[in-house]
């Protein structure tokens, strides 16, 4: 299981792959307000590029802002020509419901890895996977990443943690049994330590981590406390070795 770390931050990147933990970054407009970026389009182009070339080879994954098909494609298009290690984060359905899948299907053809985001249900992993797949296999030159995220902390809040931990981990024995090894799932709105917990056991390939919450699961209740005794013995220990 690789873990992504959900941050525009450079500095807070490069803390995580320093440590091992990165294997892919998320971002969108929203985090990218938050960590300190302004200036509209083109300063979100900029870090997008920063971070891009930060993790390379490892995946970027960036969000369209628009639901209209037309300037889905159109964003997703320049966003595919900052970085060969950008994928492009599209949801499932537009705010009414609409399918965005054709954008999803034309954008894959291309060759523009895709990142098919929001959703909540078995069905919709299972349909966005099938258009992934349907595009790449048309593909002249294949998308570097496929991706279908499932949105755990929400199915969590709306029908419980059970339901979350089964809709992942039937999505992906799902894949596993029709052989779509080139789609990896990623859960996403992972909120808590214990959501760490519970969807590392699903088969998930991949968590998506805000900092936050990564930093409160290094946490343990009598750790700090037994590495204090560790030193203490070891001082004690070396005194005694001296005699």
């Amino acid at each position: 299981m690789k873990i992504f770390i959900d941050s525009a931050d450079l500095n807070e990147i490069k803390k995580y792959l320093n440590w091992g933990l990165c294997q892919g970054v998320t971002t969108n407009p929203t985090i990218c307000l938050k960590c300190g970026v302004k200036g509209g389009w083109e300063a979100i182009k900029q870090r997008t590029i920063e971070i891009a070339n930060l993790i390379k080879p490892r995946p970027l994954s960036v969000e369209v802002t628009s639901v209209n098909l037309e300037e889905i494609i159109k964003q997703a298009r320049e966003y595919s020509q900052l970085a060969e290690n950008i994928a492009v984060k599209i949801t499932i359905t537009d705010n009414l419901g609409n399918s965005l899948l054709p954008a999803i299907y034309q954008l894959t053809k291309e060759g523009i890895s895709i990142n098919v985001t929001a959703m909540t249900t078995f069905n919709q992993a299972i349909l966005a996977a099938r258009t992934l797949r349907s595009g790449y296999e048309e593909a002249n030159k294949k998308p570097n990443f496929s991706f279908i995220s499932i949105f755990g902390g929400r199915i969590s809040e709306e029908q419980g943690v059970e339901q979350a931990f089964k809709v992942i981990k039937n999505t992906r024995d799902w894949l596993d049994c029709y052989g779509f090894d080139n789609i990896e799932i990623i859960v996403g709105s992972v909120r808590t330590p214990e959501n760490v917990e519970l969807w590392s056991r699903t088969g998930a390939h991949i968590l998506t981590i805000p900092p936050e919450v990564l930093a409160k699961s290094l946490l343990g209740a009598r750790t700090k406390e037994t590495v204090a005794q560790f030193l203490d013995d070891a001082k004690k220990a070396m005194e005694e070795l001296k005699k």
